[in-house]
């Protein structure tokens, strides 16, 4: 072997560990560097919030943070892992800057880079409020480690200026060639514009942290627009009547409606949500959501005198005569089903609690449930970070909020496309209809935000921002109505769920002595504690912590 080695050239480059000097030498090399942020920066199954920490889903036991028990923790896989992806989009524009090659060969990697930096600066402001804004490569001795937070308004303004200078240096969804489609588009970057200005401008206008609220709003209503007025994206229709349903499995990716996803490739990158989501540990409706879906053929609430809502006697009672996203969303027992265990012609779901999916409220999950036969870990559908839904949703929010009004002609454009979707076909939402059954316009935008995006991890920022979590998240999580019923009648509890329910029969999952927010601490989590030993500039820490 000595003999051997001696006679080859030891002055080989290693192809799998270029030095870096050796990189950042061509348009490909700035490629594969964004690459690395679609697969580690991106939501994903992998970090998937299913609303379990907010009071519309419920696990197979209680959430921390949905109860308000949970506990400053040392450390934070969010706020690790954002500020490593934070190095790596920092280090694609260092080095952009120095490129000696045509710089239109790498402009839209350099808007990639920066879309990513405003992202995750997002996730981390949505989160902890005023953070450290990091916009360069830090050495283990650079003062960017042991400097103060940067205000939450401040890392708004930042991420937004950032969004509106870049987008244009991206490419319309209609121009992405078919090899580079799933990367960033002038879409996205408007989309998460309009999201961020509406969450700021929302945040503001409840919390009182700033006083532009109604500019912040203006931002969103023209970000939102712009994607609109694009004509790149619309709903997806291409399922029939069950188009809503499948727009979150297989036959949804690539749509019309996809405007940012995290992507899984068979036997490349593959997950394990299918499963998940089909045996009920991901989290199962609560009586709160179900509560919110409107009558089909009323338009009403089902609290409303003249809803014509059915009851709940007979199981099949609560969901008859409701917005068929319910039906989309909720498993009902004695649905005909399919999911990766599929033999034969279909699995019946059952109201047995322990049958999967499993449930401690009742109602199960149908919602992401995958349908291509395979193991549980070979899923290839993929996430949707951002989709056409929401933006029409941002719009309607944001012209509201900063009007406290909203003619028909915007809820023609927004919300009522949305019920307008093939196999939703709610009746529409008007001003007229709003005043005539004595609704509240605010809470029916909301009603419509909450179903449309329910289990896509929006509620508890929703409430937070909304500021009505410390009366939404205090309320003990109810399910089925039990006493009386159907459901009683063919004894369908486990173990998980004992049978308490409250004076109306409805089953109590988790009682109002086991539940807290406590305000202002539980709008804001806090910065780990370890990062506040290693940096004391970061502190104080968040109100109440």
């Amino acid at each position: 072997m000595l003999l051997f080695t001696a006679c080859q050239d030891m002055d080989l480059i290693p192809k799998d560990n270029l030095s870096d000097p050796l990189y950042w030498k061509t348009a490909a090399d700035f490629e594969a560097a964004a690459n690395t942020l679609y697969n580690s920066a991106l939501q994903d199954f992998s970090d998937y919030n299913t609303d379990c920490d907010s009071d519309i889903a419920y696990a197979l036991a209680a959430n921390d943070i949905s109860n308000g028990s949970w506990v400053a923790p040392d450390n934070d896989g969010d706020w690790n892992a954002h500020y490593a992806n934070l190095r790596q989009a920092n280090l694609i524009l260092e080095k952009a800057a120095t490129y000696s090659g045509d710089r239109e060969e790498i402009k839209k990697y350099v808007a990639e880079a920066r879309f990513f930096r405003a992202y995750l600066h997002w996730r981390l402001t949505s989160k902890f409020g005023a953070v450290p804004i990091v916009t360069v490569v830090p050495d283990v001795d650079s003062d960017i480690l042991f400097t103060g937070r940067n205000s939450k308004n401040e890392v708004e303004d930042f991420i937004l200026s950032e969004l509106e200078d870049l987008y244009p240096d991206l490419p319309l969804k209609q121009d992405v060639r078919p090899e580079q489609v799933g990367r960033v588009t002038q879409g996205a970057a408007l989309a998460l514009k309009a999201r961020v200005a509406l969450y700021a401008g929302i945040w503001a206008k409840y919390h009182g942290d700033r006083d532009d609220y109604t500019h912040l709003l203006d931002q969103a209503v023209m970000a939102a627009q712009k994607v609109i007025d694009s004509g790149q994206y619309t709903l997806f229709e291409g399922m029939g009547e069950e188009s809503y349903r499948y727009l979150f499995i297989e036959e949804g990716d690539d749509s019309p409606e996809d405007i940012l996803s995290s992507r899984y490739y068979k036997d490349i990158r593959m997950h394990s949500a299918s499963s998940q989501f089909a045996w009920g540990f991901s989290g199962a409706p609560t009586k709160k959501l179900a509560d919110m879906y409107l009558c089909l053929l009323t338009g009403l609430p089902i609290t409303h005198p003249e809803s014509s809502f059915q009851g709940y006697d007979r199981i099949a009672d609560g969901f008859e005569n409701r917005d068929s996203r319910m039906g989309q969303t909720f498993l009902i027992p004695g649905t005909v089903y399919n999911n990766f265990e599929q033999t034969g012609t279909g699995l019946v779901a059952s109201p047995q609690f322990s049958t999967r999916p499993e449930t401690r409220t009742g109602y199960k999950l149908w919602k992401f449930m995958g349908e291509q036969k395979g193991t549980d870990t070979q899923a290839e559908y993929d996430y949707h970070v951002i989709r056409y839904a929401e933006v029409l949703l941002i719009l309607a929010e944001a012209t509201y909020e900063k009007n406290e009004s909203i003619s028909d002609e915007v809820l023609n454009r927004t919300i009522n496309v949305i019920r307008s979707r093939k196999g939703v076909e709610v009746p529409f939402l008007t001003n007229d209809f709003v005043n005539r059954y004595q609704l509240d316009m605010r809470e029916e935008i909301r009603r419509e935000r909450t179903v449309e995006l329910a289990f896509e991890g929006h509620r508890r920022l929703d409430l937070r921002h909304w500021k009505t979590a410390e009366e939404e998240l205090k309320q003990p999580v109810k399910g089925i109505k039990y006493a009386g019923t159907e459901y009683q009648q063919l004894d369908v509890l486990n173990n998980g769920n004992p049978g308490l329910v409250d004076p109306d029969g409805f089953l109590i999952v988790e009682g109002e002595a086991n539940r807290t927010f406590v305000a202002p601490k539980h709008y804001l989590y806090s910065v780990p504690l370890t990062q506040m030993y290693i940096n004391p500039q970061l502190r104080p820490n968040n109100p109440g912590w």
